[in-house]
């Protein structure tokens, strides 16, 4: 397990030895930057505080990993932090790796410049956001106007942070921070503010704060879409099923009557889900064989063949097979055959009693003399 230097609770950073490299040391940044205000109200770390840590470093150490996951937040903390790690490289002789997981923004890139050449790495899915640094003032006229120069000042020192990496001009780094100008791992790359890619987490991702982006709204729809997608946390895992108690087991199959259960699902981990379920399969079963019996033997008794029933009912013959068989043992068994056939004068006299053709013409022949008339 990774061995911690301080015990200070964490709230934007963290700082931790690795025990299985114990020459690096990692830093995560993963939260809004906190100013002094911030370290009163005992919301944040101050860059102070920060330094106290840093001073703690075993000399053994000759790595300083940052993980970066952050809006940005006060440039001076921000700034204070990028110098102490450059401190790090001259005084120490230390190698400082940065790695933005997921968002690098505002103050938070003065940070990612502070890393080692050719040791700033971005995730392929990670975003950086550069901007002019604003505040909120209040006063008159002159106060205001005295604010406005502050801000530039403070903008130029942070276009000096960016040239420790990029070769961009003054007047580009400017135009960038002026167009509030949010980039990709491939155009962070392009501009110099990161070496390389890495394959990016989306759990990390996930993480990210977007109270750095005082623009955000005004975003063009790619962008706003991109940070959108990088916010949403990651569905959670459905929680595993858990197998059923075996007493539990035992009650269900007990109750149910079907105790020659209960061992296969015990050995086989069942949930009460599947328990509950092969239960009323076989209760299913069970009804479906007792009405099949019932079908059988009336069918038999009807037949006048009680004693074939049993045989059916273990055979397991369907009931519609049972009937065409017993219907064939039937017919093989009635002594009884029809004729269907007349002898010529079978009835005869009898037929020529009811049916006397001249009395029939007779008949006809009045009632066509009726009509005439």
């Amino acid at each position: 397990m990774p061995q911690t230097i301080s015990s200070a609770p964490r709230e934007w950073y963290r700082i931790q030895a690795k025990a299985e490299e114990p020459s690096l040391v990692e830093i995560d940044i993963y939260d809004f930057i906190g100013d002094w205000i911030d370290g009163y109200w005992g919301f944040g770390i101050t860059a102070k505080q920060f330094l106290d840590q840093l001073a703690k470093i075993p000399d053994s150490v000759k790595t300083v990993k940052i993980r970066i996951n952050s809006p940005g937040g006060d440039v001076y903390s921000a700034t204070a932090i990028a110098n102490l790690l450059r401190d790090q490289q001259a005084s120490k002789g230390r190698t400082v790796e940065v790695v933005i997981d997921a968002m690098a923004a505002s103050a938070a890139t003065i940070i990612t410049s502070a890393g080692s050449e050719g040791k700033v790495s971005i995730a392929d899915n990670g975003l950086m956001f550069v901007h002019n640094p604003w505040t909120i003032g209040i006063g008159n006229a002159k106060e205001l106007r005295r604010a406005a120069d502050d801000l530039d000042k403070m903008a130029k020192t942070i276009v000096t942070a960016y040239q420790w990496r990029s070769s961009l001009s003054d007047e580009e780094l400017a135009a960038l921070m002026d167009a509030e100008t949010l980039m990709d791992a491939d155009e962070a790359i392009s501009r110099g503010f990161a070496d390389g890619k890495i394959a990016g987490l989306p759990a990390m991702a996930a993480a990210f704060d977007p109270r750095g982006l005082p623009t955000v709204a005004n975003l063009p729809e790619r962008i706003r879409a991109k940070i959108e997608a990088m916010m949403q946390q990651p569905a959670p895992e459905p929680p595993k099923p858990q197998p059923a108690e075996a007493g539990a087991v035992l009650s269900a199959c007990e109750t149910a009557d079907c105790l020659a259960l209960a061992r296969g699902l015990i050995e086989s981990a069942a949930t009460m889900e599947r328990v509950t379920a092969a239960i009323q399969a076989e209760q299913a079963a069970r009804s479906a064989r007792s009405e099949r019996e019932r079908q059988i033997r009336m069918l038999c008794a009807m037949a006048k063949q009680p004693e074939l029933a049993d045989d059916y009912v273990s055979g397991g013959m369907p009931v519609d097979l049972v009937k065409r068989q017993l219907a064939i043992i039937t017919a093989k068994q009635d002594k009884i055959e029809i004729d269907a056939s007349l002898s010529p004068d079978a009835g005869g006299a009898a037929n020529q009693a009811r049916l006397n053709p001249s009395a029939i013409w007779a008949e006809r022949r009045a009632r066509v003399g009726q009509r005439g008339a």
